[in-house]
């Protein structure tokens, strides 16, 4: 007996984004609704990508981490302004450090984050023991990533919690969605 299954597979992301590829993510924010475009320039030494934020909003840029940050970065960067940017040592945007990705799926599974550069850390929690899986589309056909969701441990639950999920992935710990003044949900990878 033949059984098939139609669905969604699961995609691996490190092998999935290099060089060239556009990770599309949905925005609502201030009552507008628009694509967020990340396209990865390089991942070693920094981690660069370019950015663009579709109409209405309309706006263009350039992210460069560090390598530092990569490792041990504990604040995001999420309210982009047009043009270049490089971010400091402690600083990262779009993924989470390694640091910080063991630190939410070891141990008590916690880390003091701040969630944006001019906050106060917060502690951000993953309570579930299993990655929950979200999908999305890579190059046209359907699959799914495992994620880890991490949400402010001292606030109340609510429809404006602050949490992210973040993919099962210590090499490749980029955000999937976030809710934080504004909401985010990666929809589409394009490697081609």
């Amino acid at each position: 007996m033949i059984i098939t299954v139609i669905g969604f597979a699961q995609v691996n992301l490190q092998s999935v984004i290099k060089p060239g590829s556009k990770l599309i993510y949905g925005v609502e924010a201030n009552g507008q609704k628009y694509d967020f475009i990340v396209t990865v320039k390089a991942l070693v030494p920094a981690l660069v990508f370019d950015w663009q934020m579709t109409d209405p909003v309309n706006i263009n840029g350039s992210i460069t981490h560090t390598a530092t940050a990569m490792t041990a970065g504990n604040t995001m960067y999420n309210f982009f302004a047009p043009g270049s940017k490089t971010l400091d040592d402690n600083t990262l945007s779009v993924w989470i450090s390694r640091n910080s990705f063991t630190s939410l799926t070891k141990g008590t599974k916690t880390a003091m984050l701040k969630m944006n550069t001019s906050e106060s850390p917060k502690k951000m929690v993953v309570d579930q023991e299993d990655p929950t899986e979200m999908k999305i589309i890579v190059d046209g056909e359907k699959e799914t990533v495992e994620q880890f969701e991490a949400k402010d441990a001292n606030a109340p639950s609510g429809e404006d919690r602050v949490y992210f999920t973040f993919a099962k992935s210590a090499k490749m710990p980029i955000i999937l969605k976030m809710q934080n003044g504004f909401y985010i949900a990666l929809k589409e990878i394009k490697t081609k």
